[in-house]
């Protein structure tokens, strides 16, 4: 594990920054890096596989206590790395991004959709895509730009890099921000990893190449992973959506096609704040 953890005295700064009236940050951002985050992904996925398990559970498979300020730490930066979900505060499971982590044929490309699941990384990654990262005190000021606290900007960097080598977007050099290498995988392939029954629905009524669209019946395989995960996020047809389920998907996608597309003149989309007004 990382030694980019942070520490109880780092959370308190934050609440009690927010307490005294001073500045708190304003974008996401996890206070442990993607390392810790897997690691407690990684401890659901080999005890219970797709199952729920409880909080003291998880706490003894992280040799660590509920009542530990790091054990906080790592359950709130593997939900903001989109690892985990809870339907209340003692209960967690995997998502289907977590288990497609733990699948070896998937691992990279749901890594990188991870690195890019936190705001803060999300907003990095669109602005340094081309050209190079600038040095670390220039890096902060950009960090405290986009919306984190003064306090925390230089742990927001150190986690920023941090996650960023170990997800695969540091592998040509420390001072560029690439998109990982993935392998789409062929039709089929992990179709019922996130063991909920639902994996061959990614596919409905969508073909074409690569970031293609148009025609019915084709592959989802052929498909970029990050819209093949959006794809296997939609529920079966005539069933229950709640609004803020749908609201949430369509930010995520908009954010995933202003990453992955520019627009006709060649510049950048950027990244998507979408506000959901009626569905």
């Amino acid at each position: 594990m990382s030694e980019n953890h942070a520490t109880s005295e780092d959370i308190d700064d934050e609440s009690g920054d927010a307490q005294k009236g001073r500045q708190r940050s304003t974008i996401a951002f996890p206070y442990t890096d993607y390392e810790g985050a897997a690691e407690l992904a990684a401890a659901i996925h080999g005890n219970v596989g797709h199952g729920t398990c409880s909080l003291p559970q998880l706490a003894a498979w992280m040799n660590s206590s509920v009542k530990s300020s790091s054990f906080r730490t790592l359950i709130s930066a593997a939900r903001l790395f989109g690892l985990i979900e809870s339907d209340n505060a003692e209960t967690y499971r995997l998502t289907d991004l977590g288990t497609r982590i733990a699948d070896p044929t998937q691992a990279k490309s749901a890594q990188a959709e991870a690195f890019l699941r936190v705001p803060l990384f999300a907003a990095l990654f669109d602005k340094y895509k081309i050209g190079i990262i600038p040095p670390s005190a220039a890096l902060e000021r950009e960090i405290a730009g986009l919306g984190v606290s003064e306090k925390q900007k230089a742990r927001a960097r150190q986690v920023f890099e941090s996650s960023a080598q170990q997800t695969g977007f540091r592998s040509h050099g420390g001072n560029r921000l690439v998109m990982p290498a993935v392998v789409v995988p062929p039709a089929g392939a992990g179709a019922n990893s996130n063991g909920n029954g639902k994996g061959g629905e990614a596919g409905n009524g969508h073909g074409g190449a690569s970031g293609g669209g148009g025609g019915g019946g084709g592959s989802s395989g052929q498909y970029h992973p990050f819209i093949q995960g959006l794809l296997q996020k939609l529920p079966p047809p005539d069933t229950e959506w709640p609004v803020e389920a749908r609201q949430k998907w369509l930010v995520t996608a908009a954010n995933i096609f202003g990453l992955m597309y520019t627009q006709p003149n060649g510049q950048d989309v950027g990244f998507i704040d979408v506000e959901v007004k009626k569905l």
